[in-house]
């Protein structure tokens, strides 16, 4: 029995040693990895600063050990703004990470509603008012405008009386009366009997009277 429990922790003990073996082989390849990385980065390194004073050499740049010493001295002083420009830059990072899902939804919206207005013809219109206004200014000329600014006045008058509901539904009538009905031979070539008989009629009579109090409205 007691043969058997020593054979037992020499077993164990024969694994325990083999796993440290392992891992102090394991320590010795990293080290030995790290050395040969340090070795080459030391080599390009050398090279770098080798190609870097070539470099500045044919550039006919004098490098100076004290400046380079005070900006390293520099940076090294200045450690807390390089990490609140990082902390900035992170921050203008996640901005423009949230901001762009919000940005790409507004183009969208607006090419949706540019559309939606040149299906309805808004675009169309604009270019048509446009062409509108130059032959407006090529025919009304500034001397026009002038003689209008003389006349503020009864302009703006006009335009007052035109904001009367009733004087704009007669004139409507009447501007779609003389669009509507058309000079015919056949229909206005009456006989003075056949006017006078027109006269005669209701409508014609107060239609008449209407004029003749306009004019005389006019004529005060």
């Amino acid at each position: 029995m007691e043969e058997t429990n020593i054979r037992d922790q020499i077993q164990h003990l024969d694994r325990k040693l083999d796993r440290l073996l392992e891992f102090v082989e394991q320590q010795n390849r990293k080290r030995e990895e790290i050395d040969d990385l340090v070795t080459d980065v030391s080599i390009v390194a050398k090279d770098a600063f080798k190609q870097s004073v070539v470099m500045l050499d044919k550039a006919q740049v004098e490098l100076d050990t004290c400046d380079l010493s005070c900006l390293i001295i520099k940076i090294l002083q200045n450690l807390d703004t390089f990490h609140e420009m990082l902390d900035m830059m992170e921050s203008a990072r996640d901005f423009m990470k949230d901001v762009t899902p919000i940005l790409h939804q507004v183009g969208l919206d607006a090419v949706n509603k540019m559309n939606e207005l040149d299906q309805k013809g808004y675009f169309d219109y604009i270019l048509q008012l446009s062409h509108f206004i130059e032959r407006w200014v090529q025919v009304f000329t500034v001397e026009d405008l002038q003689r209008m600014e003389g006349n503020l006045e009864n302009i703006a008058g006009i335009l007052k009386n035109l904001s009367d509901p009733g004087l704009m539904a007669a004139m409507n009538k009447a501007t779609r009366a003389v669009a509507e009905v058309k000079m015919e031979d056949e229909k206005d070539i009456l006989s003075l009997w056949q006017i006078f008989r027109q006269l005669r009629s209701k409508e014609v009579r107060k239609s008449i009277s209407y004029t003749l109090r306009v004019v005389k409205e006019m004529a005060k």
